[in-house]
């Protein structure tokens, strides 16, 4: 039997070098059980045995190889999920801290606030001291999804929404994880957060 492909995939190298190795030590076996009585044939099944011998060796050094590739496969998704998780709670921390620590209040008038929509995020300039107070709790939320992968803090902003001078509508506030998830490389938690209501294009529509 030929050496087993390489396959595209850690398992599929090693579901075939699994199968090939198998096949292997079922034909040693086999001949392994037959007693030849002439000499002729004796040495005939001692030289199989041998060649099966080395081709074993080789098919369990091809099987670790296999195994250690799935294993390095595995530490690499661990690891870059662990690095995507640390950056966002990192990235989560320091806004919060930027926007606690920032001059100017939530209810200073100018500064138009970013809001999450379906559409991505658009900034709002509600007038209501309330509804900024509620923008800033709903980003806090948002924050600890991306950092815990918890959603509990976005159920009371179901159903909710503000009101944004703007544009003269009611928003209503986001709280699918999905959507949320999928904006998420818009989010600016820095020094911008806050931004003058006449430097900032992107609006409610």
């Amino acid at each position: 039997m030929a050496r087993p492909r390489n396959g595209t995939s850690a398992h599929t190298r090693y579901r075939r070098a699994r199968e090939h190795l198998a096949e292997l030590e079922s034909q040693y076996a086999t001949i392994e059980r037959t007693r030849p009585t002439k000499s002729g044939k004796k040495g005939a099944r001692t030289r199989a045995l041998n060649s099966l011998l080395r081709r074993l060796r080789a098919a369990r050094g091809q099987l670790t190889k296999a195994r250690a590739a799935i294993a390095r496969a595995a530490s690499q998704r661990v690891t870059a999920k662990s690095l995507t998780k640390r950056k966002r709670s990192e990235a989560a921390k320091k806004g919060w801290a930027t926007r606690r620590t920032r001059k100017a209040a939530p209810g200073t008038p100018g500064l138009a606030m970013p809001f999450l929509t379906p559409a991505g995020v658009v900034y709002v300039w509600p007038p209501a001291k309330s509804d900024r107070s509620k923008i800033g709790a709903h980003w806090n939320a948002i924050d600890n999804l991306l950092s815990t992968g918890s959603s509990d803090l976005l159920g009371p902003f179901a159903g909710d929404a503000i009101y944004d001078e703007i544009s003269g509508r009611r928003l209503p506030f986001v709280t699918d994880p999905t959507i949320i998830i999928a904006h998420s490389d818009e989010f600016e938690f820095g020094a911008a957060f806050y931004r003058d209501r006449y430097q900032v294009a992107r609006f409610a529509v």
